[in-house]
C-alpha cells in the first residue's frame, strides 16, 4: 500500500465491524493488530464545509439529519443512486467489503487461516455464480440502471475518498465494486434467512433416536391455534398434482433416503439460517384504528453488530420516487420502509426452501437418469494472509452445489442459486403509490420468501408471503420436502429450476395460489406457520418458529383494536416483554415444591407473584429463564448424550413444555426409579438455585445483557454494556449469550388523511456511523434499549447540503473529492 493511502486511512479511523450472525457470524475473533497507542495518535479532525463530488449523471444533494441519516435528493434516478453509492461507501465501506468477502469466500486473504473453512463453504456453494446469473437477468430491467449508477458511486468513493483505517491496519486494499457485488450481498441475506439443512438434521435424529421419537419431538406441526392466517386465505385454488403430471422426473419408490448425516450436518450447521432469529410485523386496517386509516409495524430480529446491521436513508428522485427506510449496506434500495402513500414490512416465512440429494457414485462420477455423469468440477485457490494459499474443489450436480463429509456426498438445491429478481421487487416497492404497485413488486419476488404486510394511505391492507415455493416431484407424484432424496433416481426434483442459470419456475407455486389475505382487518406474523391447512407442503416445526410471539401479538392487537387502535398502542405492543414461554415454565417450576431444599423452595415461591414479564430488574424473570434451560437439559441430556447428540439437537421449548407429565422423556435411564415431569422440575430448580448462588445473580439483567464489542476490543471502541429487558420469546425481542440477537430495526407507520398527519417512527440499535468519534456512532442506542423512537418522516433537513454532486465541478467552491 502506498504511503498516501496509509496516511489517508490513519486520518479517518472508522470502526472495524464484526460480520453479524445474519451476515456471517462473529466467529472471526479478530484481535487488534496494534496497541491502543496507534488509535490515540490518530487525527480526528472532520472535513468541514460542503463537500463537492463530481457526478456524471447530474446534480444531487445529501443532507444529514440530527441522527446521521442521509437525505439524498436528485432530479433523476441515476444521479440519485450514484450519490447513494458514494454515501454508503463513505459511511460503511469496510462493512460492505467484509460482506462480499464473506459470501464470496475471500475472507482468508484479509484474516488468514482462521477464515479458511468459511471460505471453503461459501466457495463450494458458489454464491458468486448465482449473483452473476442474477445480474444478467437484472441488467436490462428498470432497476439495472440504478444499480450501475450506485456501483459507479461506490467506486468514486473507493478511488477518491478517505480509507477507513481497517484496510491499512489489516494490510489490504478494497477492490472495485461491481453490480454483482450488491446482488452477492443479497444472496448472503437470503441464505441466512432461508438456507437451512433441516433435512440433514432430521435424518440424523431418525437414525440416532428412531422415527417415532423424532416424530414426537419434531412434529410436522406444533400443536397451537395461532397461525398467521386465522380466518381464511384469498389464494386462488391450486392443484400441486398438475405440476407433477407435466414433470419428467425419473422414477423410484419415493422413499426417504435413510442414514446418519451427523458429520455432514455438524460441518454445515454454522452456515445455515440461525435458530431463534425471527421477526414481528403486523397491519391493522382503518376499520380497527381510532383514526380510520391503517397502521403498520415491523421489527426484524437479527444478530446485532457494531456498526448496526441496517443503514437508514431517505431517497428522493424528482416526482418519481420518495422512499425512506433501511437497507443493508451494499444494497442501493430501501428494503423495509415507506413512500408517501405506502408502507411495507417483512418477516421471514421460515418454510422449507432447501433440499438435499444423495447419489450413487463410481470412480468420481454420480449416477443420474440411468448414466454415470461427471460432476462439474473446478479447483479454486483461496489466498490466505500470512500463510500458504489453500485450495478447494468446487463440485456441482444437476441439482446444485455438492457438499461432502463423513462419507456422504450431497447435492443442495435452493431457489437462490438461480437467477432471482428480488432486487427489482425492492426497486418497485420504493416507487409504490398504490397497493397494485405493491402486488407488482411481490409478484416477481423470488428469495428469501418473506411475510410482507403492506398498507396504503387510501386504506388498503395486504398480507402476502411472497417467494418461490418448490413443488417436489418423484415418479410423477408430489412428495413432501422434509426428507433427503435419492438424487440418482431423480427423486424430489423441482421442475423449472436451473441452478446458476435462468429458471422458468414452472414447477413452483403460482403467485396467486400462495396463501395470502387481501385487506385483512388485523393480521400479524412472527415466523409461526402460515396457515393450518396449506394446499401444498410449506414447512415443519423444524423450520417454523414457536407460536409464543405470534400468539401474544394477536392477544394484544385483538384487545387494542376493540375500541380503535392508536399509534401509541402499536408502540406499546412492540415494547411488550411478557413471555408466554416463561409463564409456562414458571408453572412447571411452581409445581415442583415437594422435596426441595430451602433455596430452591424460595425460588418456587418467588414465581407465585411473578407477572410473567422479562424485565432486567426482575428476579422472577431470572429464575424462570435459568429454570427453562436446566429443565430442558435435565429432560433430554441422558437420551441425547447416549445417542451422541449434543444440546444443539434438543427439541424446542414449546414441544418440551407440551410433553405429558409422565412422558418417557422425563425418565432418567441412568437411575432405577421412573421419573416424571415433577421429578425433572425438582432437579432443574435445585440446579437453578445452585447456579444463581455460584454466580451471584440477583436479577434477570445480570444474565441478559447487551454486550456489543468492537473486535479490536478497546474501551473507546466498544458500545456501552447494559442490562436488557426482553427475551427470545417476547415481542420486544432481545437475547444475550454468544451472539446478541434482537430487534435490529423498529418501525411504526400510521397514515393520516394527509402526509402532515402521519405518525411514523423508527430506531436502530446503535447509530448510523461506523466512525467511532462520530456523534452518530451509537447515538440511538439509549433510545432503542429503552423502547424510544425517532421520527420517520419524509421531510428533509433544511440548510446547506453536506454533500453536493454536480456533473461539472469547474469553478465550484468548497471541499472537492
Amino acid at each position: 500500500m502506498n504511503t498516501t493511502l496509509r496516511v489517508v486511512a490513519a486520518t479517518t479511523c472508522a470502526t472495524l465491524i464484526v460480520v453479524s450472525a445474519v451476515l456471517g457470524g462473529s466467529y472471526l475473533g479478530l484481535a487488534a493488530p496494534f496497541s491502543g497507542d496507534v488509535y490515540e495518535s490518530i487525527a480526528r479532525g472532520p472535513v468541514t464545509g460542503t463537500e463537492r463530488v463530481e457526478n456524471p449523471y447530474g446534480r444531487a444533494t445529501v443532507r444529514y439529519d440530527e441522527f446521521g441519516v442521509p437525505h439524498v435528493s436528485a432530479a433523476n434516478e441515476k444521479a440519485l443512486y450514484y450519490a447513494v453509492g458514494y454515501v454508503q461507501a463513505r459511511d460503511r465501506l469496510f462493512q460492505m467489503d467484509l460482506q462480499r468477502r464473506l459470501i464470496g469466500g475471500n475472507l482468508s486473504a484479509a484474516f488468514g487461516e482462521r477464515a479458511v473453512e468459511s471460505d471453503r463453504f461459501y466457495r463450494k456453494m458458489d454464491f458468486r455464480s448465482a449473483a452473476d446469473a442474477s445480474w444478467r437477468e437484472l441488467e436490462g430491467t428498470e432497476a439495472g440502471a440504478g444499480l450501475k449508477a450506485y456501483t459507479a458511486g461506490v467506486n468514486r468513493y473507493i478511488d477518491t475518498g478517505a480509507r477507513p483505517p481497517e484496510f491499512a491496519l489489516l494490510g489490504y486494499e478494497p477492490t472495485r465494486w461491481e453490480p454483482a457485488d450488491s446482488l452477492l450481498i443479497g444472496k448472503l441475506i437470503a441464505w441466512r434467512l432461508s438456507g437451512n439443512f433441516a433435512d440433514l438434521r432430521r435424518a440424523t435424529l431418525k437414525s440416532r433416536l428412531g422415527p417415532e421419537a423424532t416424530s414426537e419431538l419434531y412434529p410436522d406441526s406444533m400443536a397451537h391455534d395461532t397461525p398467521i392466517i386465522r380466518n381464511g386465505s384469498d389464494a386462488a385454488s391450486f392443484d400441486p398434482a398438475a405440476v407433477a403430471t407435466d414433470a419428467s422426473a425419473a422414477g423410484a419408490d419415493g422413499g426417504e433416503t435413510a442414514g446418519d448425516f451427523a458429520a455432514l450436518y455438524d460441518a454445515v450447521e454454522p452456515f445455515e439460517s440461525r435458530s431463534g432469529v425471527g421477526s414481528n410485523n403486523w397491519v391493522v386496517s382503518g376499520e380497527n384504528t381510532a383514526s380510520g386509516t391503517p397502521i403498520l409495524a415491523n421489527d426484524p430480529h437479527l444478530s446485532l453488530s457494531t456498526p448496526a446491521v441496517w443503514y437508514e436513508m431517505h431517497t428522493t428522485a424528482g416526482e418519481s420516487m420518495d422512499a425512506r427506510g433501511v437497507t443493508f449496506p451494499g444494497v442501493p434500495f430501501v428494503i423495509i420502509g415507506r413512500t408517501a402513500d405506502v408502507a411495507w414490512g417483512v418477516t421471514n416465512v421460515g418454510g422449507d426452501f432447501t433440499d438435499e440429494y444423495t447419489y450413487e457414485t463410481r470412480n468420481g462420477r454420480y449416477l443420474y437418469d440411468g448414466e454415470y455423469r461427471k460432476f462439474e468440477t473446478t479447483t479454486e485457490t483461496i489466498p490466505v494472509a500470512d500463510a500458504p494459499d489453500a485450495t478447494v474443489e468446487v463440485r456441482k450436480s444437476v441439482h446444485g452445489p455438492v457438499i461432502e463429509r463423513g462419507g456422504r456426498t450431497v447435492g443442495v438445491a435452493w431457489p437462490g442459486f438461480s437467477a432471482t429478481n428480488e432486487s427489482v421487487g425492492v426497486y418497485r416497492l420504493n416507487h409504490a403509490e398504490t397497493m397494485a404497485d405493491v402486488r407488482d413488486a411481490l409478484r416477481i419476488w423470488d428469495v428469501p420468501a418473506q411475510n410482507f404486510v403492506a398498507a396504503t394511505r387510501a386504506g388498503e391492507t395486504l398480507y402476502y408471503p411472497a417467494g418461490q415455493y418448490p413443488i417436489r416431484v418423484t415418479d410423477g407424484e408430489v412428495v413432501r420436502g422434509d426428507r433427503i432424496f435419492n438424487g440418482s433416481a431423480g427423486e424430489g426434483e423441482w421442475p423449472g429450476y436451473t441452478p446458476y442459470g435462468t429458471s422458468s419456475w414452472s414447477g413452483f407455486v403460482p403467485f396467486e395460489s400462495i396463501p395470502h389475505v387481501d385487506d385483512p382487518d388485523v393480521l400479524a406474523t412472527a415466523n409461526q406457520r402460515t396457515t393450518d391447512d396449506p394446499p401444498f407442503y410449506m414447512g415443519t416445526s423444524l423450520t417454523y418458529s414457536e407460536p409464543y410471539r405470534g400468539a401474544r401479538i394477536y392477544e394484544m392487537l385483538d384487545a387494542r383494536t376493540a375500541d380503535g387502535a392508536t399509534p401509541e398502542d402499536m408502540l406499546a405492543v412492540q415494547r411488550d416483554v411478557r413471555s408466554q414461554a416463561a409463564v409456562s415454565y414458571a408453572t412447571i417450576a411452581r409445581n415442583a415444591s415437594a422435596g426441595l431444599s430451602p433455596d430452591a423452595r424460595e425460588l418456587a415461591a418467588e414465581l407465585e407473584e411473578w407477572d410473567g414479564e422479562m424485565r432486567a430488574d426482575s428476579r422472577g424473570a431470572l429464575v424462570t429463564h435459568l429454570f427453562r434451560e436446566e429443565f430442558v437439559n435435565a429432560t433430554f441430556a441422558d437420551e441425547f448424550s447416549a445417542a451422541g447428540l449434543d444440546a444443539e439437537y434438543y427439541p424446542n421449548p414449546y414441544v418440551t413444555a407440551g410433553l405429558a407429565a409422565d412422558s418417557q422423556w422425563f425418565d432418567d435411564g441412568r437411575t432405577d426409579a421412573t421419573e416424571t415431569r415433577a421429578d425433572v422440575a425438582r432437579v432443574a430448580l435445585e440446579r437453578t438455585a445452585d447456579r444463581i448462588d455460584r454466580h451471584g445473580y440477583e436479577t434477570y439483567g445480570d444474565v441478559n445483557r447487551l454486550d456489543l464489542n468492537h473486535p479490536f476490543d478497546r474501551e473507546f471502541l466498544n458500545w456501552p454494556e447494559r442490562p436488557m429487558n426482553g427475551s427470545q420469546y417476547t415481542v420486544s425481542n432481545f437475547r444475550s449469550g454468544g451472539d446478541n440477537v434482537g430487534s435490529s430495526w423498529r418501525m411504526v407507520v400510521a397514515f393520516g388523511e394527509t402526509p402532515a398527519e402521519d405518525t411514523a417512527k423508527g430506531v436502530i440499535p446503535g447509530g448510523q456511523s461506523g466512525v467511532f468519534w462520530s456523534d452518530h456512532y451509537h447515538d440511538q442506542l439509549d433510545e432503542w434499549a429503552t423502547g424510544e423512537y425517532k421520527p420517520l418522516t419524509l421531510d428533509s433537513p433544511s440548510g446547506d447540503p453536506d454533500i453536493v454532486f454536480e456533473s461539472d465541478l469547474s469553478g465550484s467552491g468548497g471541499v472537492s473529492a
